[in-house]
């Protein structure tokens, strides 16, 4: 079986090779035309020419030596006159041509002139054309000679050569790139996530493989997360489930004073799970329907969603929660509407208070701040916190993600937070924006599209 490389060389190689075959015969064809001798055309248009000029010195033996020694030297063709009586006239060859035979003759009284067989053929034309009884002329051409060099010729046969090298050149150009890329499909698609062409080209079979390159790069970063979301998910599963175990196994020794005291940790680690659960599920529908055809948000409702109750709700269940931390909201008033799922507005503005809760110390206020640009309502949460890291930040909004590789309970939540309110805001056609500070602090802004109704009010 022929490797489709090879195939598809072969076919470059036959298409060149057809188009080089009608490029010279089309050649081959205008010389042929050019330079072909014709006698049963210009020939005997040109015998009868020639016999009305010997005619007219059919009287003067002199002057028709001297005409027919001409027509020898000029054309090449060899002349004999004959009278009626087949008697020769004159002659410019030895030995003279041949006169009529008895069949010739026959033909010779129905036609001006008669074309006999052989090769190089012979023509007989009548000294008069009015008269044929009054003696004819008879005629043998020479045959044709090949001809002459012509240098445009020498061109295009050159240029044909060329044409075959550069057309194999031109195939292979084309053949060995796919080759390598569909090498390198094949080995992906085996499983080998290192395979990248890192092709130096910089035409189109360049870009090809640079698009490659990236596809392999995102499928690699794909599959990754995929394996670190399982393990993730396992490790943060495992953890507040191994703590209830404990807490239940001092309750079954009867301990009642332990018991109570383990309740409030089962009651903080079911709270964790349902976290988990909640936000993984949350995260993936959000993931599913964004990956859908079409434009549509991939909310379950689209309704009017009041800006200042948004954030008074979430500001009432950050200080119900967390009653000792400080919280300072500053809002223009009145804030501009929204259109969305109210409830996940909610959970993004509740993760990004609790993150900002997780990574700053206790004594440090955190900032709430809302107010309306152009046709957008912002909001942003801002700590004095540990900040990030700028290594860090391109990674902050990714899945299970934490800047403390440890996961210890004390330095923040599960690592969706972030990415769960990003993946709400995009869905509700905005943007998260994060900078951060080590030291310093982090700032989170977000940016919703106000509603229709909000818009048209500003521009009235």
């Amino acid at each position: 079986m022929i490797a489709p490389s090879r195939r598809l060389l072969l076919r470059i190689y036959v298409v060149s090779l057809a188009q080089l075959l009608v490029i010279a015969g089309t050649i081959a064809l205008v010389g042929w035309l050019t330079f072909k001798f014709d006698p049963r055309g210009g020939f005997t248009r040109d015998a009868r020419y020639t016999t009305a000029n010997l005619a007219q010195h059919q009287n003067d033996p002199a002057a028709l030596r001297d005409e027919l020694a001409r027509i020898k030297q000029l054309a090449g063709a060899s002349v004999t006159l004959y009278g009626p009586q087949d008697e020769l006239i004159a002659s410019n060859v030895v030995p003279a041509l041949r006169p009529l035979t008895s069949e010739e003759r026959v033909r010779f009284g129905k036609q001006d002139h008669v074309q006999l067989d052989g090769l190089p053929p012979l023509v007989m034309v009548p000294l008069d054309a009015q008269q044929p009884r009054a003696g004819y002329a008879m005629y043998r051409h020479p045959p044709p000679r090949p001809p002459p060099t012509n240098p445009a010729l020498w061109a295009a046969g050159i240029a044909l050569v060329g044409a075959a090298v550069a057309s194999m050149v031109l195939a292979r150009s084309f053949v060995t790139p796919l080759s390598v890329l569909t090498s390198a499909a094949r080995k992906l698609g085996a499983g080998d996530l290192t395979t990248r062409v890192h092709s130096a080209r910089r035409d189109e079979f360049g870009q090809l493989a640079d698009a490659f390159d990236d596809m392999a790069d995102r499928l690699t970063l794909v599959l990754r997360s995929q394996q670190e979301l399982l393990a993730n998910v396992s490790h943060e599963l495992r953890t507040p489930l191994a703590r209830i175990r404990v807490a239940l196994d001092l309750a079954a020794e009867g301990d009642a004073s332990t018991a109570q005291e383990s309740l409030n940790e089962i009651t903080e680690d079911l709270g964790e799970l349902e976290r988990l659960v909640a936000d993984v599920l949350q995260t993936a529908r959000l993931d599913l329907a964004a990956g859908r055809a079409g434009a549509l948000l991939p909310l379950r409702r689209h309704e009017h969603v009041d800006a200042l109750q948004l954030l008074d709700s979430t500001v009432l269940r950050f200080r119900a929660a967390h009653a000792e931390r400080g919280l300072a909201v500053h809002s223009d008033t009145p804030l501009p509407a929204v259109t969305g799922d109210a409830l996940l507005l909610r959970r993004a503005l509740d993760n990004l208070l609790e993150n900002a809760r997780a990574y700053s110390d206790e004594d440090a206020v955190i900032e709430l701040r809302a107010e309306r640009q152009l046709d957008y309502l912002a909001i942003a949460v801002i700590d004095r916190g540990i900040g990030i890291a700028a290594s860090d930040l391109p990674n902050i909004a990714t899945p299970f993600f934490r800047t403390d590789p440890s996961r210890a309970r004390r330095t923040g939540g599960l690592g969706l937070g972030l990415s769960l309110a990003r993946r709400i805001v995009e869905a509700h056609r905005g943007t998260l924006h994060i900078e951060s500070e080590l030291g310093k602090g982090t700032t989170i802004r977000i940016l919703l599209p106000v509603a229709e109704s909000s818009a048209s009010e500003a521009v009235g």
